[in-house]
């Protein structure tokens, strides 16, 4: 099964893409995981072999979620720039990094840093492609507040994720009050 087919097994199929000059893509599927909100994955990422702690390597793609009525290009191009990003550090994003906080991540929203995590709230099986060596890790990225960026660095990922556990906020908008 290649890569893609893994994605439209869980997501169903491509709705619409786009593809930076360095030939990135990045592709979008509706009503996942739940109805009005989309999701959009990378695509060409994981061509490149990324070091972890030690000598243990690994391949991304990357995976953000936010309510349809976000402007698709907008996000497209954020997570386009993104993956530049990761490629210019040469190094895996881990669970619990967070980049930022910097401008808002797309025009008009709130939101202005980004947490990596494990893509929970997809069906079992999604998160990992086994049929490449390394295996291709899928890295959700949920959108952060300035105040919930700088509780994560001081205080760590496991603490904040029980935080996000207990309050359960709405992550896929762009515009949600802080939990913090």
């Amino acid at each position: 099964m290649s890569l893609i087919n893994h994605v439209e097994y869980f997501l169903g199929a491509t709705d619409e893409a786009w593809q930076s000059e360095s030939g990135m893509k990045v592709a979008h599927f509706r009503d996942k995981p739940v109805d009005d909100v989309a999701t959009y994955v990378t695509l060409g990422l994981s061509d490149h072999i990324l070091p972890m702690h030690g000598e243990r390597t690994v391949r991304e793609e990357l995976v953000f979620s936010a309510y349809e009525k976000y402007p698709r290009a907008q996000i497209a191009s954020f997570l386009l720039t993104f993956c530049d990003f990761v490629l210019s550090k040469h190094k895996a994003l881990l669970r619990g990094d967070t980049i930022g906080p910097s401008d808002s991540i797309i025009p008009d929203v709130s939101v202005k840093a980004i947490y990596a995590a494990i893509p929970v709230v997809f069906d079992e099986g999604f998160a990992t492609y086994s049929d490449t060596t390394p295996p291709t890790i899928f890295v959700w990225l949920i959108p952060l507040h300035e105040t919930e960026a700088k509780f994560v660095k001081e205080n760590g990922w496991s603490q904040f994720e029980d935080i996000l556990e207990a309050k359960d906020p709405d992550l896929w908008d762009l515009n949600r009050d802080p939990v913090l």
